[in-house]
């Protein structure tokens, strides 16, 4: 079976190594433009690219694949079988879809038809949810809603799962199931199950003012939030007109009846005060500065005591 594979992040690389190890052909791979910076002559290449290179696989990066018909010539002559998808992140067009003789199925970190669209694992985590699952679906030019080939049992979500460690554990689990799937589609044994658009949940994209904390909200709020947007766009708030970076929080038991966002030093380490309750700030990150463990901070800024973040 000769695969196209569409995929932009490091979880791809476990995928592409679970087709080569079931002798699938993957015939070349689609993946985002690297926005690496320039260091001296050189480019950072992502992990995708180096996978590429490094197995002598043909590595393709347009910005787009709408209107562009030397993209749908090529695709037609490759012949593939099939495209299989996993966080590729660039919409494929229609045209481009029906090419391969069995389309295009996407690895979907939730259960669909709960959680379509471009944020499933922040979204379920940001829910409060206790269980989440992928499925493996049928591509077609709407947003998740193609046919489901087949579902994962549920995936509990520890409560420190933050989005990049669910999603790594989802994509694993996805990329497992594809082998013996792919083999069903190749035999004509595979069956697809529609969705039911009437269970159906759409998830928003994520932009990089989301990851602004509002200490009026209650604490559980927030640490869904800084494990929700871990990656990107990562949590922030402001301290004497200066972005402060939150990276790590936990759970206390101190009820709070103070301002939201006070800031408190207690036994060498840091509690901002939130709607309900403090909150403990494990690890924080000034402007131009290095992470910091809470008592690092307190040692470099203790005019931060008593202080308000906002």
């Amino acid at each position: 079976m000769k695969i196209i594979y569409f995929g932009s992040t490091e979880d791809s690389i476990y995928t592409l190594d679970i087709l080569k190890k079931n002798n699938f052909e993957i015939f070349a791979i689609f993946t985002k433009t690297s926005k690496s910076l320039r260091r001296g002559q050189n480019i950072n290449l992502t992990s995708v690219e180096n996978y590429a290179i490094k197995n002598k696989i043909s590595i393709n990066k347009p910005p787009s694949l709408k209107n562009d018909n030397e993209l749908i010539r090529y695709f037609r002559k490759t012949k593939a079988d099939i495209f299989i998808v996993s966080s590729y992140g660039i919409i494929i067009p229609k045209e481009i879809l029906e090419i391969p003789k069995y389309g295009a199925i996407n690895i979907h970190p939730s259960l669909l038809p709960k959680f379509r669209g471009p944020s499933p694992v922040a979204s379920a985590i940001l829910a409060g949810e206790k269980f989440t699952g992928v499925t493996i679906m049928k591509i077609d030019e709407n947003m998740d809603t193609g046919p489901i080939l087949e579902k994962s049992d549920e995936v509990s979500i520890a409560l420190d799962d933050s989005a990049t460690v669910l999603q790594k554990k989802l994509f694993r689990l996805g990329s497992d199931m594809l082998p013996h799937i792919l083999r069903n589609i190749e035999e004509g044994n595979q069956s697809f199950t529609s969705q039911n658009n009437n269970n159906a949940s759409i998830t928003k994209k994520i932009n990089k003012i989301d990851g602004k904390i509002k200490w009026n909200e209650k604490d559980i709020e927030i640490i869904r939030k800084v494990r929700a947007y871990d990656k990107w766009p990562g949590t922030f708030t402001f301290w004497n007109n200066k972005r402060i970076k939150i990276i790590d929080v936990a759970e206390t038991q101190i009820q709070s009846t103070e301002k939201p966002g006070l800031v408190q030093f207690i036994d060498k380490k840091i509690f901002v005060s939130t709607q309900n309750k403090y909150l403990e700030i494990k690890k924080i990150q000034f402007e131009n500065k290095k992470i910091m463990r809470s008592d690092q901070a307190i040692n470099g800024y203790s005019n931060l005591n008593g202080s308000y973040l906002g």
